[in-house]
């Protein structure tokens, strides 16, 4: 098991509160006739389909610890490739080789099952135990109206809650994007307040976006750049669901963000994108599109792949925060909540930052994020 950080107020792809999650293991694709081995949070997992149906094990066999990916499929089971034994969907030992036929197999024999695995929208979920926030509602990628895809998988040093953090920003679109959406008009964040549920936060941004590919602006017939209500909800996960929605040009864009932590030192991210908008439709501009939306995620980790650590600060003490940054600290907060929750304040802890003290518990950093940058 994952041990949680040194620095209980430190959040990194080592934190154990991702174990209480759903995440993004591969691709319905990927996962075939045969077993395949994915890393979560620096534990190797093997997926496996078995009468159709994926299903998840920590990726060791309990005979010698071999790794059950380097076996095979046979006869409905997965069959460890080192010493030939099988096991049922439900992880259940059904057969030893060495022993002969036998009834008498231990139930330590048993593989052990993760809280939860599904698939959804062409990708396999897992949650290591019981999630505290559901797998976000995603509803364009579902509706015909809508063009969908799923941009490059990348994979990165930057963790899981940096790339999360960024992406409930949106001050940093004029600078960060200014190649790609990023217009000088979405400078100053305006939004109405942050909406919070059970597991959830989010609201929707009133900003400004700079159309890549569209016919009628090159034309000169419309503006490139366009007003957007830019609706953002992140979850006690490493989940985002955005919704893009340009009033002047009845256009939808849906995106969902994930980001699955492989190990301290590796993340990888999943990035699907749903369209709607008044032109005709056209595969080639739709992966014209979906090139658009690899690179900005490729400017995003321009900057956060140059960070000298791989954590967020949940000390409100650390960084210095503006009411501009209500979400992303909403965001926080609730990740601080579930920290708390498995953490069983209260607990000492030493400063983060030198110029700062900090909180003696959780719940002081709680309260700091709800009362923090909004001057």
């Amino acid at each position: 098991m994952t041990n949680p950080p040194t620095n209980p107020l430190l959040l990194d792809n080592t934190s154990a509160v991702a174990r209480r999650a759903w995440h993004v293991a591969a691709t319905s694709a990927e996962v075939r006739d045969e077993p395949v081995q994915v890393w979560l949070l620096g534990e190797p997992w093997v997926l496996v389909r078995l009468d159709g149906v994926v299903r998840a094990f920590p990726d060791r066999c309990p005979h010698r610890l071999a790794p059950l990916s380097a076996g095979r499929v046979t006869d409905g089971t997965l069959q460890c490739g080192y010493h030939g034994w099988r096991f049922a969907p439900d992880g259940a030992c059904v057969e030893m080789p060495a022993l002969g036929k036998t009834d008498r197999i231990s139930k330590r024999a048993a593989l052990s099952a993760p809280a939860g695995v599904t698939e959804r929208y062409g990708l396999v979920w897992l949650a290591p135990e019981h999630p505290v926030s559901p797998i976000p509602e995603f509803p364009e990628w579902e509706d015909p109206a809508y063009q969908t895809a799923l941009c490059e998988v990348v994979r990165t040093p930057a963790s899981a809650a940096q790339l999360v953090d960024n992406f409930m920003d949106a001050s940093h679109f004029p600078f960060v994007h200014a190649e790609t959406f990023g217009a000088g008009e979405s400078a100053q964040v305006v939004e109405p307040g942050i909406a919070t549920g059970d597991g959830w936060v989010a609201t929707t941004f009133q900003t400004w976006y700079r159309t890549m590919d569209d016919p009628k602006a090159a034309a000169g017939e419309r503006p490139a750049v366009q007003r957007q209500d830019l609706f953002k909800q992140g979850f006690a996960s490493y989940n985002v669901y955005l919704r893009l929605g340009f009033p002047d040009l009845d256009w939808t864009f849906g995106i969902m963000f994930c980001c699955r932590p492989e190990s301290a030192e590796a993340t990888r991210v999943y990035k699907l994108v749903a369209r709607r908008d008044d032109l005709p439709p056209d595969a080639a501009r739709l992966a014209a599109w979906v090139k658009d939306q690899d690179l900005i995620t490729q400017e995003d980790l321009g900057i956060l792949e140059r960070y000298p650590h791989r954590h967020i600060h949940l000390d409100r003490h650390a960084e210095l925060h503006t009411r501009a940054d209500r979400l992303s600290l909403a965001w926080r907060g609730l990740m601080a909540d579930a920290c708390r929750a498995i953490t069983q304040e209260p607990f000492a802890t030493e400063p983060i930052a030198p110029q700062s003290s900090a909180p003696e518990s959780f719940r002081d950093a709680e309260d700091g994020f709800r009362q923090a940058g909004l001057s």
